[in-house]
C-alpha cells in the first residue's frame, strides 16, 4: 500500500474535468467522515483531462451548497502518475475515467474501481454503475447527481472504516 509518510490513507475521486463529480465527491467524503478515519484519511480529486486550477462550476457549487459544502476554494487538478502512485484508492465515475488511470499507471489498476463497483459482492447483478457527467445539464440534473454521490458516500464510508482499519 503507498500510505504516505504520514500514516494516512489517501482516497482520489476522479472524473473527466476535476469541476463537478470529483470535488463533490471529495468534499462530501471530507464532511461525512468522523472520529479515527477523519485522522486517517486524506481525500483529493483530480480530473483525467483536467486543466490545472479551474474551479468547480457554479451549478455543482450551487449544489454543494444546498447540502452545506462549500466547493468556492476547489481547483481543479490532472490525474498524474505521481498522484495515482500516491493513491490507496481511487475511485473513478466512469469506465473512461478507470481506463485512462490504466493507461497512465497501469499498477494503479489494482486499486482502482468505479465509484458505485466499490465493495459491491462479486455476484451484484451489475446495473448502472456510473456517476452521471452533469455538464451540460440544469440545476435538476447537478441536484440529482449530488444526491447520487451522496448516496455512494455514505455507502463507502463503513467499507473505508474496515479497511483503514486493518492498513493501520
Amino acid at each position: 500500500m503507498p500510505l504516505g509518510p504520514d500514516g494516512k490513507y489517501q482516497v482520489m475521486f476522479t472524473c473527466t474535468a476535476n469541476i463537478c463529480r470529483s470535488p463533490m465527491a471529495e468534499a462530501l467524503l471530507k464532511q461525512k467522515v468522523t472520529g479515527l478515519l477523519k485522522k486517517r484519511l486524506r481525500v483529493v480529486s483530480a480530473g483525467t483531462h483536467a486543466l490545472e486550477g479551474q474551479p468547480s462550476t457554479m451549478r455543482a457549487q450551487q449544489a454543494a451548497s444546498r447540502f452545506g459544502v462549500d466547493l468556492s476554494g476547489h481547483r481543479s487538478q490532472p490525474t498524474t502518475p505521481w498522484l495515482l502512485s500516491h493513491s490507496d484508492l481511487i475511485l473513478a465515475m466512469d469506465k473512461s475515467h478507470v481506463e485512462a488511470i490504466r493507461r497512465l499507471d497501469p499498477q494503479a489498476a489494482e486499486r482502482t474501481f468505479l465509484l458505485k463497483e466499490f465493495g459491491l459482492p462479486p455476484d451484484h447483478p451489475g446495473g448502472l454503475l456510473f456517476v452521471d457527467d452533469p455538464i451540460s445539464g440544469d440545476d435538476t440534473t447537478y441536484a440529482q447527481v449530488y444526491q447520487d454521490l451522496v448516496e455512494e458516500i455514505i455507502r463507502i464510508i463503513p467499507l473505508l472504516e474496515k479497511v483503514v482499519a486493518r492498513v493501520g
